[in-house]
């Protein structure tokens, strides 16, 4: 409550300065516009009020304002209705939920190819990325699953999909420079470079921090810190975009290296990221369309583990790595409003893990390799003021395991053979009212880190062994969707959603907390659960300078198993049941940026285990974003900024003994030259 009503109070202070200031130019735009391009929808610009998933267009506008406390993408979308995002900390990946169905079933792209959903939010660079477009609903006929077999394994776009688009054809020449100091001796410089010459153009940048950061553990946690943990991240990309004749390629990579410790002397880790994204898309003629598009994403991460006594020593030295190829080769072909995709994708994983104690020869953990073939057809109608659209997808995957836990596998190989549907409904009633309709299903193979874990059964309850624990037993998920809704916009100022939706999963792989002392997990089927909820989103533009927004979704998750009396009618893990968000954004004649972010969330639960689950409430978030022009020319600007993250203090306690670590705080300069 206290918590609560200094965030009150800090609102209304806001708003009062906010009118006060006089509401005026330089717009920050409204990210929900009813013609607005999408591109998700149908692998191509479609208008929105043809498109029948419900869609969010974050802009890169949008993108600067905002901030993120653990420097993590997830958080960036975390205000839109259905998402509940859980970024346990600056090294740690975000493990919220999506529609209540929880992390996995939501993906994330570059440029319509998947991404790891906990890995890359962590890696890739915002500066690079034009806008952000959220399908809210299922994807799985154009856009395939992701074969990631690290944290929570295998990933699908049942309850909707995160498309980072990247910058396209450039005009303007730009340099950017900023530096910022900030909470826990943190220093992050970034620089910014594009440019074009006639049909050619190119971007880079590089991003660099250092900090001591802070304990981001309970007090008397298994993370066990005795010091400031180290923390170093370095991330450069570029990218590069050639138009010839009727065709468009375009080529963008990035590279992450995060190291440092996790607070003890032999708790070090060095992580390595590298994402290759290529796209190559040509006009036949005016009708039909081919596109070919792919990349590289590679995962490098080793840690140590130590066991914490009277003074440190090290245990052993680990390591997880991970290499996946994603292809897509499709064409579209249009008839005036109609279009038909048809095509297929392709996807190739390894993994393998290791451990390394000490004195003794390096042991060899988990090893698996996969792939996963998709043919999809997909066809939209639109008929005046009825638009139609249904999709069929065949995949089969295969996965080859040849070590568990450092043995033989029991099943060594396991062949999947899937078909996916999914159709979707909107009628116009009028230009400001449209009501949408979508249904489909979805599918998940068992992660080979789900099935194998990343210590040996033997090892639960052993001090000093954190990490997850085999099931073998696993079987595969299938997953049911459908959603209902209305949009409505009034006098172009105001707009107003309701959606509705459904989510069930039969077999779901949740992951549960075994013990905290100990830090140990494991991956079991939950028998059926499900997820229904409802979504209410508001928007507001009063002028060109001033918008505002608030949402409210509600969640209700169960399981159903009647052969385990403990998990049945629990809650599916990290789901709320409420969650709020609310905030605004100016922009003044006079070069003033003011964003403000309200996050609430209710209270949920770490796990499906009724008498051994532990029930967290992390309440109110408030977040505030300022920038002022203090030169600005006709070929220079430069402006300071500050980010006040968590306002309020709220240093509310996460899944496995992690926190929030509160208030924090950053102060820099930036600099445009044109």
């Amino acid at each position: 409550m206290k918590n609560t009503s200094k965030t009150l109070a800090f609102i209304m202070l806001i708003l009062v300065g906010t009118f006060n200031t006089g509401l005026s130019q330089n717009s920050v735009k409204d990210t929900i516009i009813m013609d607005e391009v999408v591109i998700t929808a149908s692998k191509g610009s479609n208008n929105a009020k043809n498109v029948t998933q419900k869609t969010d267009i974050i802009s890169k506008k949008e993108i600067s304002l905002n901030l993120s406390g653990n420097n993590n993408l997830s958080e960036l979308i975390q205000y839109k209705p259905g998402m509940s995002v859980r970024a346990l900390s600056r090294n740690d990946a975000n493990w919220g939920t999506y529609a209540g169905a929880g992390p996995k079933y939501s993906t994330y792209m570059i440029e319509g190819i998947p991404l790891d959903a906990f890995v890359d939010p962590m890696s890739i660079d915002a500066m690079m990325i034009e806008k952000i477009e959220i399908q809210r609903g299922i994807a799985s006929v154009l856009y395939p699953g992701y074969l990631s077999q690290d944290f929570a394994g295998n990933q699908s776009p049942l309850t909707g999909t995160v498309n980072l688009i990247m910058k396209d054809r450039i005009t303007t020449r730009e340099s950017q420079a900023s530096v910022s100091i900030g909470s826990y001796n943190t220093l992050n410089t970034q620089l910014y470079q594009q440019n074009f010459y006639n049909n050619i153009s190119y971007y880079g940048g590089i991003n660099y921090e250092i900090s001591d950061y802070t304990n981001y553990g309970i007090e008397n946690s298994w993370l066990n810190m005795h010091k400031d943990p180290e923390y170093k991240k370095l991330k450069y990309f570029a990218g590069l975009n050639i138009e010839y004749g009727k065709s468009k390629l375009k080529l963008f990579a990035n590279k992450t290296i995060h190291s440092g410790d996790a607070g003890r002397i032999y708790r070090q880790f060095n992580h390595n990221y590298t994402t290759v994204n290529f796209s190559q898309l040509t006009d036949i003629n005016n009708s039909l369309s081919l596109s070919l598009s792919g990349g590289i994403r590679i995962y490098d991460r080793n840690w140590q583990e130590s066991r914490y006594n009277q003074s440190d020593s090290l245990l052993s030295d680990n390591g997880a790595y991970q290499n996946i190829i994603p292809l897509d080769l499709h064409g579209k072909w249009k008839k005036g409003k109609n279009s038909l995709i048809f095509g297929l994708d392709y996807q190739n994983a390894d993994y393998h893990t290791f451990s390394e104690p000490v004195a003794a020869s390096r042991e060899q953990g988990n090893k698996s390799r996969a792939n996963q073939t998709g043919f999809y057809l997909h066809d939209e109608i639109n008929a005046g003021v009825l638009t139609i659209r249904g999709g069929l997808r065949y995949n089969i995957i295969n996965t080859k395991i040849d070590l568990i836990s450092g043995g033989n596998p029991g099943e060594p190989e396991r062949d999947f053979n899937i078909l996916i549907w999914n159709t979707g409904l909107k009628y116009r009633l009028t230009e400001n009212l449209s009501f949408y309709g979508n249904a489909g299903n979805s599918f998940i193979a068992p992660g080979l880190k789900s099935i194998g874990g990343t210590i040996k059964l033997s090892d639960k309850g052993v001090e000093g062994k954190n990490g997850q624990l085999p099931n073998p037993d696993l079987k595969p998920e299938n997953g049911l969707g459908i959603d209902i809704g209305t949009d409505v916009a009034l006098l172009n100022k105001m707009k107003l959603g309701l959606r509705g939706f459904k989510y069930i999963i039969d077999d779901a792989i949740i992951e549960n907390r075994v013990s905290e002392s100990p830090s140990q997990s494991q991956s079991v089927n939950a028998g059926k659960s499900g997820s229904t909820g409802f979504e209410a989103e508001f928007k507001y533009s009063l002028n060109p300078g001033f918008s505002l927004f608030a949402n409210y979704t509600y969640l209700k998750t169960t399981i159903e198993n009647p052969f385990d009396g403990d998990q049945n009618e629990a809650n599916i893990p990290f789901a709320p049941a409420n969650i709020i968000n609310a905030g605004f954004y100016l922009s003044t004649p006079k070069g003033l940026n003011l964003s403000t972010s309200i996050n609430y969330t209710g209270s949920f639960y770490d796990s499906s285990s009724k008498s051994g689950r532990k029930e967290f409430t992390p309440g109110m978030i408030a977040n505030l974003y300022i920038s002022q022009k203090i030169f600005d020319l006709s070929s220079s600007e430069f402006e300071l900024f500050t980010k006040l993250y968590n306002v309020t203090n709220n240093k509310f306690e996460m899944p496995w003994q992690f926190q929030n670590t509160g208030f924090a705080f950053t102060v820099g300069i930036r600099s445009i030259f044109k």
